[in-house]
Order: C-alpha cells, then structure tokens, then sequence
C-alpha cells in the first residue's frame, strides 16, 4: 500500500482531483462494460472501487479461474471463496480510503440500487471538497437477466432471475431520486442543463453503445480537468 505522502502528492497533481463518478445499473446491464470504454483510470487517473475487480484477481491468485480468466464455481472450495470475497471487500475499502486521503478521482461501481445509500455518499464526499456525476447504465429488465444468466455460463459471478429483478425494481425506483440528487438526466446529445451530472448511456443494442459513451465522455473529461470548485476542495489544496 502506497503511503499517505504519496497519496496526497499523487492528488494534488492529479487531472482528476476532487472529482468522483458513481456507475449505476441493474446487475448484467453493462456496467463495467461501459467503464472499460469510458477508461476514466487509465486516462483521467480515476482510482477505480469495484470489490467484484478485486474479488476476481484473488481468486486468480488462488488458481480458482481458467484459462480465460472466468472465475471457477467449485463447491468444494465455497468456503475459501467466500474468504477470497471478504479479502477483496477489505481491500476495496481500504482502498478508498487512501484514495480519499489524497483526494484522487474516484470511479464507484455499484447497482446503486440503494438510492439513500449513494446520495448519503455522495454528501459526505461533498463535504470533503468533491463534485460528483453519475453515469447510468440502462437496458430492460430481460437484457439483465439474460446477461446475468449468461456470465453464470462463462463462470462469471452471477446472481440469478429472482435477484436481478429485485435489484432492477429497487433501482428504478430510486432512480428519480438520483436524478434529483445530480441534477437533470442527460444522454450527453444538445444542450445540456448547466448542473446536470446525471448521464444515461442505453445499453440495449451492444453496437451502439460506444458511440453514446463517448458523447457522455466528452463533458465527463471537460469537467475532471476543470480546477476545483468548492471551499473545501480550496482550502485543502492550500494547507496540502
């Protein structure tokens, strides 16, 4: 683990400081998908929290994965599986916090089914001086399903029909409270209302999704460059 010198110097030079991107979406909806097109990480210098990212490079470590990376489900080892999961929901965690130390960008993948849950979150990063956007990954419910179904075929985590549907129902009825929360849903197409940090990105037709990501990415890249905004983000960037 970096130290906390490094992780404060590394946010005061980072394009993306003070700036956090929440990913939403019912489960098999595309999310990380999306977050791999969108590459905040890789381009922006986003830290990126998904304990799922986590969960399967410990399980690769452990030889529970095949040739292709797709996580083993062997009843057997349920046991060390579930261990790999708390290890990996750790280390997420604490990774986080060390982000949050030096005030990296952050991308948090999640459902965000719980709306209460996230907007609590994204008040508290408020008060430590970060701007916060959503990007919501939408597809119907029986593109959910059938892609959740199809990552149990692959060996990926999956979490079955009943589960989905539950998932998916919870977050579309959160979602107006989200929206109230980032400001105005937008596609990223025409005008674009001045607060409004809530992007929607249709999933439905695979083919055409990247053009759609890199119309949300534009503003999304615009925004991470712009310097700092709010009093707490100035006042920490003066005593740091």
């Amino acid at each position: 683990m970096q130290s906390l010198k490094v992780y404060i110097s590394e946010g005061r030079h980072d394009p993306s400081i003070f700036k956090a991107v929440f990913m939403a979406g019912a489960p098999g909806a595309g999310k990380s998908f999306v977050s791999d097109w969108m590459a905040l990480g890789p381009q922006l210098g986003y830290k990126v929290i998904n304990s799922d990212m986590e969960f399967t490079r410990y399980m690769k470590e452990a030889g529970l994965t095949d040739d292709k990376g797709a996580v083993i489900i062997d009843p057997k080892r349920s046991f060390e599986r579930g261990v790999i999961r708390s290890v990996a929901k750790r280390h997420t965690q604490a990774k986080q916090r060390h982000a949050l130390i030096g005030r990296l960008g952050l991308v948090i993948d999640g459902t965000a089914a719980n709306a209460a849950k996230i907007i609590k979150q994204k008040k508290f990063l408020e008060t430590l001086g970060y701007e916060c956007a959503m990007v919501y990954v939408n597809v119907p419910l029986d593109v959910s399903i059938a892609s959740d179904k199809q990552r149990g075929k692959e060996g990926e985590r999956t979490i079955g029909a009943e589960l989905v549907t539950a998932k998916y129902n919870e977050l579309d009825t959160g979602i107006p409270k989200l929206i109230k929360a980032f400001g105005s849903a937008t596609t990223g197409f025409g005008p674009r209302p001045s607060k409004s940090m809530f992007f929607i990105v249709d999933n439905t037709v695979r083919e055409k999704t990247p053009s759609l990501i890199r119309k949300v990415l534009t503003v999304i890249t615009k925004w991470s460059k712009q310097l700092p905004k709010n009093k707490a983000a100035k006042e920490w960037m003066k005593n740091n």
